[in-house]
């Protein structure tokens, strides 16, 4: 735990004025314990730093932004916030992992967004809808009867993360090992975090050599057989695809099951709204991805600049905290506040700009789907009184645990 006041001038640079720098420590801060909740601690510090970009010497010392428009701003402008080293605390070089197309800047970032671009399409996903929409009844059926369960393990992460391994053609017997990696991506630790991209390449490395000789219907296939400006995309080249795609695609639509499904066990008059009117779920989910973004994104600074009022040298790491930004009462009012009847629900959670998330449309059908299937399909869920929901911190926002109990004879 850290204490409030615990910095010291030796530990900021030169360039950072005293009014600038804010101890905040996105792995451990003191205020999502005390606050008991990840966007209530978050909504905390808006409200004590007000919003802006600020400096922390924690994790190697970095910029973070909170507020809406300068988030926007930082997230347009990728010749002086660039994502080719996104770690926090920075890795060496030579350790930072190779993400495409998320780790690469315009010009080059285009050509490399495009595979990636037509397997995500709107029809190819819409497509996908039938089977989504099953999967997600077997699994509320297969929990009904017990009256109780632990929602993150037995829905928020089999339904999302099978999904997307179905779609990748990846084994799906290794689920909670493929989890464990994310855990460790995600970690502060180098160690932890390199090992985790090792596991992943070694993991990956026979998929693509089979797609190679033998093509399937899924996206390792597509994008072992893509092209590059003209010629055929390398080996190397692939597993940085499936770095991203596999960091990305087991991790954040299960955190956001999760979070909705935590607020509608706490809110019984909005669990029974949205049960009597379906056609108000596609708001809900905007509304949820609003108040409960998921992802925090690193950047280096390109150049030295001046920025929101404040110096930046070159090469310091500037945090885009997007779920901040869906917190900013300029850009929300009574941002804290999940407001169903929002008329702006225009959120970051899928970032801006050339970086802007390639799987939101999957990401929305399946949150879509999901609360329709829940709400038809499950009575009044609440959450358990005798256990706790438990949360994890970092680059992502997530729960842990989160226990649910309801009438099994409803």
């Amino acid at each position: 735990m850290n204490a409030p006041n615990a910095l010291t001038r030796p530990s900021v640079p030169d360039h950072v004025r005293p009014e600038s720098v804010v101890d905040f420590d996105l792995y451990r801060d003191h205020r999502f314990e005390e606050e008991d909740g990840l966007h209530e601690g978050l909504w905390r510090l808006i409200q004590e730093t007000g919003q802006g970009i600020f400096w922390t010497p924690h994790n190697g010392g970095h910029w973070f932004i909170t507020d809406h428009e300068l988030l926007f701003q930082a997230a347009k402008q990728p010749e002086l916030f660039s994502s080719t080293a996104m770690t926090l605390p920075p890795m060496p070089a030579d350790q930072e992992p190779r993400l495409i197309p998320l780790g690469l800047d315009p010009p080059v970032h285009g050509a490399y967004r495009l595979p990636l671009m037509r397997a995500f399409s709107p029809d190819i996903i819409k497509a996908m809808e039938k089977d989504i929409r099953a999967f997600a009844a077997e699994l509320i059926e297969g929990i009904r009867p017990n009256g109780r369960a632990e929602f993150v393990e037995a829905i928020a992460e089999p339904m999302p993360i099978m999904i997307f391994m179905k779609l990748m053609g990846m084994p799906l017997d290794r689920l909670r090992e493929f989890r464990e990696w994310v855990y460790d991506m995600l970690s502060p630790d180098n160690d932890r975090r390199a090992s985790s991209y090792v596991h992943v390449h070694a993991m990956m490395e026979p998929l693509i050599r089979e797609r190679e000789k033998e093509p399937r219907d899924d996206l390792i296939s597509r994008l072992v057989h893509s092209e590059i400006d003209g010629r055929p995309v390398t080996y190397d080249e692939v597993q940085a695809y499936c770095l991203l795609l596999f960091a990305a695609g087991l991790d954040t639509v299960a955190n956001s099951l999760s979070f909705g499904v935590c607020l509608l066990s706490r809110d019984q008059e909005l669990q029974a709204r949205l049960r009597a009117n379906p056609e108000l779920i596609p708001e809900a989910v905007e509304e949820f991805l609003r108040r409960y973004g998921i992802v925090f994104t690193p950047r280096t600074a390109a150049k030295d600049m001046h920025f929101g009022g404040v110096d930046i040298c070159k090469g310091e790491r500037v945090l885009l905290m997007l779920p901040a930004g869906n917190l900013d009462p300029t850009a929300f009012p009574d941002p804290a506040r999940f407001d169903l009847d929002r008329e702006d629900k225009a959120h970051m959670t899928f970032n801006s700009g050339p970086h802007r998330c390639i799987g939101s449309h999957l990401a929305r059908l399946e949150l879509r789907v999901f609360y329709e299937e829940w709400l038809k399909r499950m009575p009044r869920v609440q959450i358990d009184p005798d256990r706790r929901v438990t949360y994890r911190t970092g680059l992502t926002l997530a729960l842990d645990k989160v226990p649910i109990v309801w009438d099994a004879a409803a």
